[in-house]
């Protein structure tokens, strides 16, 4: 396998915008997107099947998956992550985990210097995270991973560039007033997830530690909203 150009398989079911995405060595990219229904996943892996065999690949041909892995939909997150190990155990491939913010900063290409990524949570709030590209292109976390009502954003991410990410979709005007007015929105391209951004995020990834992701041994970062805390969590003011 290590003699063959690399292929990986990216999956994100994190958020209501699924989407699955090769990205090769030789084969370039190839993405599919599609809006979450009520069938808690049984849609995943018919498209899989789909992008490989538009593709012209086989799972066989796979040198590893890269996963989104949290925050987001309890549910879907646990959906996606066992569907990527299983295809990791069964063809004895790595498994990359990836937050879930950290996959959008890359679809910037060139494009700013500093991005905030929200991801819808519950009950009118939203995962926060601002980073910042440094010199060698990469994009670096410059606050800590937080849920946030939306309308204090603008007290916690003071300078948060260009906003992106699905949590638009629910709280854009919420996102503009917030920030006066003055807020850079983040237009349609930058609100979806890609499987091919994320596929290559994960061979990136991969390449710099080969050993390190084992299929069997991937942690969901829940990282629960303030909204779905339980009673005795809101009591003791603490969150999983």
């Amino acid at each position: 396998m290590t003699d063959q150009p690399a292929l990986f398989l990216g999956i994100d079911t994190a958020t209501p915008w699924r989407t699955v995405g090769l990205w090769g060595e030789s084969h370039g990219r190839s993405v599919l997107r599609w809006r979450a229904t009520h069938s808690q996943g049984r849609d995943l892996l018919p498209k899989i099947e789909e992008i490989l065999a538009s593709s012209g690949c086989s799972t066989k041909d796979l040198t590893g998956v890269a996963v989104a892995a949290g925050p987001g939909s309890f549910t879907a997150l646990r959906v996606g992550v066992s569907v990527a190990q299983g295809l990791g155990m069964g063809l004895e491939i790595p498994v990359v985990p990836l937050g879930t913010l950290e996959i959008y900063p890359p679809l910037l290409a060139e494009r700013g210097m500093r991005t905030t990524v929200l991801v819808p949570a519950r009950n009118g709030e939203v995962f926060a995270q601002c980073f910042d590209r440094n010199g060698d292109g990469r994009w670096i976390p410059q606050t800590d991973l937080g849920c946030w009502p939306v309308d204090r954003l603008n007290s916690t991410i003071e300078n948060p560039g260009l906003i992106i990410g699905p949590g638009l979709h629910h709280y854009a005007e919420e996102v503009q007033s917030c920030y006066g007015g003055e807020a850079e929105i983040g237009e349609e391209t930058f609100r979806t997830p890609d499987g091919s951004s994320l596929a290559e995020l994960g061979w990136l990834k991969w390449k710099r530690n080969p050993e390190g992701f084992p299929a069997d041994d991937v942690q969901i970062e829940y990282h629960q909203s303030h909204g779905a805390l339980t009673i005795e969590e809101r009591k003791g003011g603490t969150s999983r």
